[in-house]
C-alpha cells in the first residue's frame, strides 16, 4: 500500500469521525430545544387555562431508574433543595421500574423551569435513569371579578 493510500483512507476515517461528531452535537441540541419547548408549552397552557402566573403551583416531576439506590440517591439529594419525594417499585414499567416523583410548590417562571428540566434530565442521566416531564394543575386567578 502506498503513502498515498494510507493517508485517503485516515482522512476517509477522521472525516467521518468529525461528521459522526457533529451530528451527534446537532441531536443534542434538538433534544435540548424539545425539552426546554415542552417547560414553555405547558406554563403557557396553565396560564392559557386562567392559571394565576403570580402564585405557586404544586409541581411534580418524574424520573425512573433501574435502580432503587439511584432513585433513592437522588430523592436524598433533592430533599436538600426542599422538594417532598417517593420512590415507588413499579414492575410493570420494565427496566426502568423504579419511580421517583418529586414535588415542590413553586412559581412557575420559564427559564427557571427549563433550568430545572435540564438539571433534572442531567441528574438522571448521572444515575442512568431517565426524566419524564413535569405537571401541575391550574391555581386560580383571585383577581378576577366575580360574575
Amino acid at each position: 500500500m502506498s503513502n498515498s493510500a494510507i493517508w485517503m483512507y485516515v482522512s476517509a476515517v477522521v472525516g467521518g469521525l468529525i461528521a459522526g461528531w457533529r451530528i451527534w452535537q446537532n441531536l443534542n441540541k434538538l433534544r435540548t430545544r424539545k425539552n426546554d419547548s415542552w417547560d414553555e408549552r405547558l406554563i403557557d397552557q396553565l396560564r392559557k387555562s386562567g392559571s394565576d402566573p403570580f402564585k405557586p403551583h404544586d409541581v411534580d416531576f418524574f424520573l425512573a431508574f433501574p435502580a432503587l439506590e439511584s432513585a433513592e440517591a437522588l430523592a436524598a439529594r433533592f430533599r436538600t433543595e426542599g422538594f417532598d419525594t417517593d420512590v415507588l417499585d413499579e414492575p410493570e414499567n420494565g427496566d426502568l421500574r423504579y419511580a421517583l416523583h418529586l414535588h415542590k410548590s413553586m412559581l412557575l417562571v420559564v427559564p427557571d423551569m427549563k433550568e430545572l428540566s435540564r438539571r433534572l434530565t442531567d441528574a438522571a442521566k448521572e444515575k442512568e435513569g431517565k426524566y419524564d416531564g413535569w405537571s401541575a394543575k391550574p391555581v386560580a386567578r383571585t383577581d378576577l371579578p366575580s360574575q
